[in-house]
């Protein structure tokens, strides 16, 4: 080693990130960031956030489950929030592109980890706690602390002359105690409680999109989305909130929300369908699964098909409960392969089945075939939802990567089916 200096830390996580914020001259500091946690619906919030700031003739930047944006630039992610080392640099190329605002998702596991040490946010956002990560977590306890350390970090400093700002769910578990720990200003939504900051009424919803009232300090804004469902009202509200946090007036946020057309893997509509309907979900929790199912029944006037599995080496104890919510809220279910990972398959749907009370599905083990049969049995009316997996283009067997994707293959699916019938006619 020569003369070369070493020296000792107690944490060499902890130390990376303080060196890294140091070393691309603190970057965050110039931005707006807004962080976004919670079990599900980061991806879409942070979108509608970035729609919005672009609306307004923002620069914007974006870092989550499906990609990281840097103004027009899109580069793959890896995590949903990546090391304290691509974010510093991340956002240090953002600051020299011009950018304003930096919408993030923020994982439980990076909090825990460490990987947003360093990175001065403005605002933080939860969406909701509800079961998933607890091979990771252990309990709901732990999961909970971990999304905490989120509101925690906010600090009572301020940023550039201003206040943090916690945007917080009141509908949601987590909103009494986050609240409490904070020591950020509390603004509050809910589809719920109309004493909330930011609440909505008068909620209508269709095929190609949803309407409600936002209600903030007694004055009413309508707001039309592009999205389906109450839970993307929810969403709305906290993208709102935290737009609003940002500096952008209501009456420009509740009007540029609706320029999202749609999310990759979110409800995602497949093309090509004649008097039937085909959606991609990332649904991979039991909340997010019986949200889904829900947010297409009113609006489908034959049958909701479920296509779905569960991933191997990961929560087993939500594939029972999964399995039942398929069940108990879709018309049809085709269960079928998610990733198995290094578990046997047939271990897995074994769990998935246990608690199913209904015969209302049927198992086919090949995710292709499941895709295709779900395709072949819809009639008029019906809505196929295949689940699991949204945007995702492999899923693992054993050690061996397998390339899918399930928006390609439903609408290859699609296409078979049209073939079929136009030589039958």
């Amino acid at each position: 080693m020569g003369n070369t200096p070493i020296v000792y830390v107690n944490d060499t996580r902890k130390m990376m990130a303080i060196l890294a914020s140091s070393f691309y001259n603190h970057p965050s500091e110039d931005l707006t960031v807004i962080g976004v946690t919670g079990t599900n619906g980061k991806t879409t919030v942070t979108y509608l956030i970035d729609a919005i700031c672009k609306a307004v003739d923002k620069k914007t930047g974006l870092v989550g489950t499906i990609e990281m944006h840097i103004d027009d630039e899109i580069l793959p992610t890896i995590n949903t929030t990546p090391d304290n080392l691509t974010m510093q640099r991340s956002m240090r190329k953002m600051v020299e592109k011009g950018v304003e605002v930096c919408s993030m998702e923020v994982s439980s596991h990076s909090l825990v980890q460490g990987r947003t040490w360093g990175i001065d946010m403005d605002v933080a956002v939860i969406t909701n706690l509800t079961h998933e990560h607890l091979d990771f977590h252990k309990t709901m306890e732990e999961y909970s602390l971990a999304k905490e350390l989120l509101f925690t970090h906010l600090g009572n400093s301020w940023k550039n002359g201003k206040g943090k700002i916690a945007v917080l769910n009141k509908d949601d578990q987590t909103f009494e105690r986050y609240s409490q720990v904070t020591p950020a200003e509390v603004i509050s939504y809910s589809l719920k409680d109309a004493t909330a900051d930011f609440f909505a009424e008068n909620i209508t919803f269709n095929q190609n999109g949803t309407h409600f009232d936002l209600i903030v300090a007694g004055k009413v804004y309508p707001v039309e989305i592009k999205l389906i469902g109450e839970y993307n009202v929810s969403n709305a509200l906290a993208a709102l909130a935290a737009a609003y946090a940002s500096g952008i007036s209501l009456e420009a946020a509740s009007k540029a929300i609706g320029e999202l057309q749609l999310v990759e893997g979110r409800l995602e509509p497949v093309s090509k369908t004649d008097g039937y309907s085909v959606y991609i979900d990332y649904a991979h929790s039991p909340d997010g699964l019986e949200k889904v199912l829900d947010a297409l029944q009113p609006i489908t006037s034959g049958r909701v098909i479920n296509v779905m599995g569960c991933q191997g080496s990961r929560d087993m104890e939500k594939r029972p409960i999964m399995g039942r919510i398929a069940s108990d809220h879709a018309d049809y279910v085709v269960y079928t392969t998610d990733s198995p990972e290094m578990e046997p398959q047939e271990e897995i749907i074994k769990m998935v089945l246990s608690d199913v009370q209904k015969d209302n599905y049927t198992y086919i083990e090949d995710r292709r075939e499941a895709i295709f049969h779900a395709v072949q049995i819809a009639e008029p009316g019906d809505s196929v939802v295949i689940t699991g997996r949204g945007h995702e283009t492999f899923y693992n067997v054993g050690k061996t990567p397998v390339m899918f994707l399930d928006r390609e293959v439903a609408e290859e699916a699609i296409e078979h089916r049209n073939t079929l019938e136009q030589k039958t006619d």
